[in-house]
């Protein structure tokens, strides 16, 4: 652990001395980092600071004031490099998560390992061959960074409640037509950001997932802010799948009894079969940008009594459990007052076999002293429909302020 932190110290340290555009073949952001080599073997590092303050509106008989103060979000290393072989690797830490561990004396939280990537892809073939731990190809508003957009998380649709964000595994990628069509398979453990807890499970099975897309007219990034204040409108249209068969051997278990592993709702990871599907569509135009997106699943629990059945009888649940909901957002950069407005609406149901539906509001406000890589942001949010069975609300309406630097 020690020597992580003085790597990452060290690294971080000659990052304030030297900053360089990064290479858009990496990553989507504009983000500076200090680049070191030549064109053809080179190695950039960045990284991430953020943190807020939060307050809560409580319902009366709730006494618990502890989410009402200071929060650090983003404590972030990201280390990227591309060789004469046409390779590119990255290293994403998070220095947060670590430190958390190491102050709790634990491994890492399951749901958190302390990386967000760490892979090798190959370019030199028309098929890009990534092999690693990396965001999986699976919803665009999971693919977009939230850092780049006053929203301090993500919706609740695509956190990583429901199903996993990131995973290790092969994923190939290929691209025609001057990237606007981009087409994306790969195969994965099916933990998700469990993986480095656990490692794989007893079934022996993997989770396969596959995104198609097409941009018009040209390729567009994964990044939910207009900021280039596109003269001509620009649209980017997606349908992606994942499907896995997690039954256990008789007398294994498939961490059912991990909280962070199965998710607040425990439907991210059970013994059984899983399908989810969704589309999404992107369209930018002159500083304004909307988003849409639905996922939707289908989950067939193998044990007839697991608590995703809620309790009701095979004549009536039919051996499966459906969820998911739309996430839908319409944002504003008006770039010459230095400001990005965004509002975001989210209908979900976590089971439909009980009244699992909810909805939220939320509403963002940034100032950005320069762009995203040092902004202010405002974030408030409250649910207009709560599931008071499956997960009640302790409180009405929230709001987050805090500041973001990205190096």
């Amino acid at each position: 652990m020690r020597k992580i932190l003085f790597i990452a110290l060290a690294l971080t340290a000659l990052a304030v001395h030297s900053y360089a555009q990064e290479f858009s073949e990496f990553t989507d952001n504009n983000a500076r980092k200090l680049t070191l080599g030549g064109d053809n073997n080179s190695i950039q590092v960045g990284g991430r600071v953020s943190g807020y303050y939060e307050f809560r509106w409580l319902k009366p008989g709730n006494d618990n004031y502890s989410h009402n103060g200071w929060a650090m979000k983003d404590g972030d290393l990201d280390v990227l490099g591309r060789t004469a072989s046409k390779f590119v690797y990255e290293f994403h830490f998070s220095l947060l998560d670590l430190a958390t561990a190491a102050a709790t004396q634990n491994t890492a939280a399951p749901d958190a390992p302390g990386i967000k990537a760490g892979y090798l892809e190959y370019r030199g073939w028309p098929v890009r061959i990534k092999f690693g731990f990396d965001k999986v190809p699976f919803s665009q508003g999971s693919l977009n960074d939230v850092w780049a957009s006053p929203m301090q998380s993500h919706a609740n649709l695509y956190s990583g409640d429901l199903f996993s964000r990131r995973d290790f595994g092969i994923t190939l990628n290929y691209r025609t037509w001057k990237e606007r069509i981009n087409l994306y398979g790969g195969v994965y453990s099916g933990l998700g950001e469990n993986f480095f807890e656990y490692g794989n499970d007893a079934s022996g099975r993997f989770e396969y997932i596959g995104r198609a897309e097409f941009s018009f007219p040209g390729k567009m990034k994964y990044c939910s802010i207009d900021e280039e204040n596109s003269a001509k409108p620009q649209f980017r249209i997606g349908i992606d799948g994942r499907y896995e068969d997690k039954r256990q051997p008789a007398g294994q278990s498939i961490l059912t009894d991990e909280p962070d592993a199965i998710g607040p709702y425990g439907i991210k990871l059970f013994d059984g079969k899983r399908l989810v599907y969704g589309a999404d569509a992107m369209l930018k135009y002159k500083g304004i940008s909307a988003l849409f997106e639905a996922d939707m699943m289908k989950c067939q629990p193998t044990d007839p009594s697991d608590l995703l059945y809620a309790g009701t009888p095979a004549s009536f649940n039919r051996g499966y459990v459906k969820a998911g909901g739309i996430v839908t957002g319409l944002n504003y950069n008006f770039e010459k007052i230095h400001s990005v407005f965004s509002v975001q609406y989210e209908h979900f149901n976590t089971n439909d076999l009980q009244q699992g539906e909810q909805e939220w509001m939320y509403y963002g406000y940034a100032y950005k002293v320069d762009g995203f890589n040092s902004v202010f942001k405002i974030e408030y949010y409250k649910p207009t429909l709560e599931d008071h069975n499956g997960s009640p609300l302790k409180y009405y309406q929230q709001i987050r302020v805090g500041y973001q630097v990205v190096f």
